[in-house]
């Protein structure tokens, strides 16, 4: 009796403290989004001091990640990561559990916000967010879903997946509806959501979504109008409604200069009213505002992308003044960052175009202007957008009617209620459920419908943007092969484009189709060139060649040791190549593709878009499959004495498209 007695009054205590961490760390949430950051930092420490005491292994990471997440307002990046990376090197030894999902989402969350915010690396913070994502969900704590949700989506917006962004943005939306949140919780989705029409250029559905959340704004933090205002200001923008955007830029500095500790977004929001006053003619305003910023971001606080675009401002502020030459060497010593976003590579490029036009180099100026057109076009889906505004349509729609059948109901329910009896009301009541419930489960079936039709669109655009650049590489060698009087391939050749049309609008296709399509690939490009080629397959016994295997991948890789690998060896050396399918140690298959590779130039080209390809492909099959693809390269293998690169690809052998 006793024991049981113990047991009880020991989950009893348990919950208590449960309960008791919760409150204090929504407490310390509070005095962050409140600005008062001494309280937060006190409230932390006294939290860690009690998991001491305590020896409560699990409070102390939950303290080491509040420590992050109070780091990340601080903007004291490398606090933020080593906070992160320490709970999560510990959580991930613990036994799998509901509490350990809620910490170590949390940590994803704060290693997620790091990339976003200091390192501007949008595929680390999509990979960490989605694992946030996954560990909310199986912690089973509904209300942290449309902040996960919010985040991943967040993040895919600036990796440019607008779909998945909507998607996810919808989802979010969704959830905290029916978990009747606050409008504090909306600010972040209304924002997100808002600023993905702005990134299509959707400005019907964006201006519905900047109403909802400046609707609200009244209730936001300094941190979230800030971020409120900025993409506000850049809907503007992107409009060609340059003095509405320098008004509302104008509005937030002013903001800002009441805010102690804001000198970040002081000088961030001072590029964009650079960039407004460019924009206005006011060239002078500009280049002062600029010559600030620059310092600061180079010095103070630096950051390669940001630097990058006030480049591109100092570029058109030059040529504004006449000043073509200085605004080229700008160009020249100062080269975009690898972070930059596409529409700043457009910015770029269209500042180096009118640059050369008017120093004349007109053949710089049209190549300048044909790389603009080629990103041009892949920024704007016009089917994407299509689909995604139907989706946002069908949601509003939706929603709408639900709002009014729902309102319409209770009126009704209240008179019957009055008027009939007991069971003629619980009759009615139990309608309406009824209806409440097809009707939802209709909207979950247009919502995926929907989303399956927008993943249907991002496998064509895959395709289509491999299938022109295959072929003219491989009619180009058999240019070669005829000028030189060596054996024509042209059968093979006709082979491989019969079916690549075939192949290019599947996603999953046998190994042994995929081989031998490579084989032939190989055969049309292997004789070509002053070095003989040594080819080998090999595959592990009892693995039968039919499993499926992403479309096209295996030729990207061996494309790439032709165009990559091979062109680097000297006159004469031997090109290698090693292609083997085994069995890895967890029953999963893995194929390599090993080439051989001599000195490499220091301008040589790291990634086309085959890789760019294969590497979106596996994004979108593991996006079906729970088991995951995964693809390695590396770049200092050996084999057989011999060094180079190795691909590597490791699949489940039941794949599904």
């Amino acid at each position: 009796m006793s024991a049981i007695m113990l047991t009880a009054f020991s989950a009893c205590k348990n919950a208590n403290d449960e309960i008791r961490t919760n409150q204090e760390i929504t407490e310390i949430t509070d005095a962050l989004r409140a600005g008062n950051m001494d309280k937060a930092l006190s409230m932390t420490n006294d939290l860690k001091r009690k998991a001491i005491a305590n020896r409560d292994s699990f409070l102390w990471s939950e303290a080491v990640v509040q420590q992050g997440v109070n780091a990340y307002y601080q903007g004291n990046p490398p606090l933020v990561l080593a906070s992160a990376d320490s709970a999560i090197a510990w959580l991930e030894r613990q036994k799998p559990s509901k509490e350990r999902a809620k910490v170590l989402a949390k940590a994803y969350q704060t290693h997620g916000a790091y990339y976003d915010q200091y390192y501007f690396n949008p595929d680390s913070s999509a990979l960490y967010l989605r694992k946030a994502v996954d560990n909310v969900e199986l912690s089973g704590i509904r209300e942290d879903l449309p902040q996960a949700y919010g985040n991943y989506a967040n993040a895919m917006r600036m990796a440019a997946f607008l779909d998945s962004a909507a998607i996810y943005y919808h989802r979010a939306i969704t959830t905290a509806d029916s978990l009747g949140l606050e409008p504090i919780h909306y600010i972040p989705l209304y924002n997100g959501i808002a600023a993905v029409f702005t990134d299509m250029r959707d400005f019907d559905n964006s201006a519905l979504w900047w109403e909802k959340s400046m609707s609200i704004f009244d209730t936001m933090s300094q941190y979230d109008k800030f971020n409120t205002l900025t993409g506000y200001g850049n809907d503007h923008y992107y409009r060609e409604d340059y003095e509405g955007a320098n008004q509302v830029f104008h509005r937030l500095r002013h903001m800002l200069d009441s805010v102690s500790g804001a000198r970040w977004e002081t000088m961030f929001t001072d590029v964009n009213l650079a960039d407004s006053y460019l924009r206005l003619g006011h060239t002078s305003k500009a280049i002062e505002i600029l010559d600030s910023t620059a310092k600061y971001f180079s010095e103070e606080q630096p950051n390669p992308m940001v630097m990058s675009y006030i480049h591109t401002l100092q570029m058109r502020a030059a040529a504004a003044k006449g000043e073509y030459e200085k605004g080229i060497n700008l160009a020249i010593e100062h080269p975009e960052a690898d972070t930059l976003r596409l529409e700043q590579h457009l910015a770029r490029l269209k500042a180096m175009e009118d640059l050369y036009q008017n120093v004349g180099n007109y053949r710089l100026a049209y190549a300048t202007r044909c790389r603009y057109d080629q990103l041009d076009d892949s920024l704007r889906s016009y089917k994407l957008s299509q689909q995604i505004s139907v989706m946002n349509a069908q949601y509003q729609r939706d929603h709408r009617i639900l709002d009014l059948e729902a309102g319409n109901n209770r009126q009704q329910a209240h008179i019957y209620k009055l008027m009939a009896a007991i069971a003629i009301a619980t009759a009615i009541i139990v309608a309406l459920i009824l209806i409440f419930v097809i009707r939802r489960g209709n909207i979950k079936r247009r919502e995926e419908q929907m989303m399956n039709k927008i993943i249907s669109l991002r496998q064509e655009n895959l395709r289509n943007r491999i299938t022109p650049h295959f072929i003219y590489n491989a009619l180009n060698h058999e240019l070669y092969n005829e000028k030189s009087g060596k054996p024509s391939h042209l059968d093979a050749l006709v082979h491989l484009i019969r079916r690549q049309q075939i192949i290019a609008s599947e996603i999953l296709i046998p190994f042994a189709e995929e081989l031998k399509f490579t084989d032939d690939y190989i055969k049309v490009i292997g004789d070509n060139g002053r070095n003989r080629l040594e080819y080998k397959f090999s595959i592990e016994q009892g693995i039968d060649t039919n499993f499926n295997f992403p479309a096209m991948t295996l030729q990207i890789l061996v494309e790439n040791a032709f165009k990559h690998g091979f062109t680097t060896l000297e006159a004469g050396e031997e090109r290698k190549l090693y292609i083997s399918v085994k069995k890895s140690d967890d029953k999963r298959i893995t194929v390599s593709v090993f080439n051989n590779l001599g000195p490499i130039p220091s301008n040589a080209e790291k990634g086309g878009t085959g890789l760019r390809v294969l590497i979106e492909t596996i994004r979108l099959i593991n996006e079906h499959n729970r088991e995951q693809t995964t693809f390695n390269l590396d770049t200092d293998a050996e084999q057989d004495g011999i060094k180079g690169y190795n691909a590597i690809i490791t699949l489940p052998n039941n794949l599904k498209p």
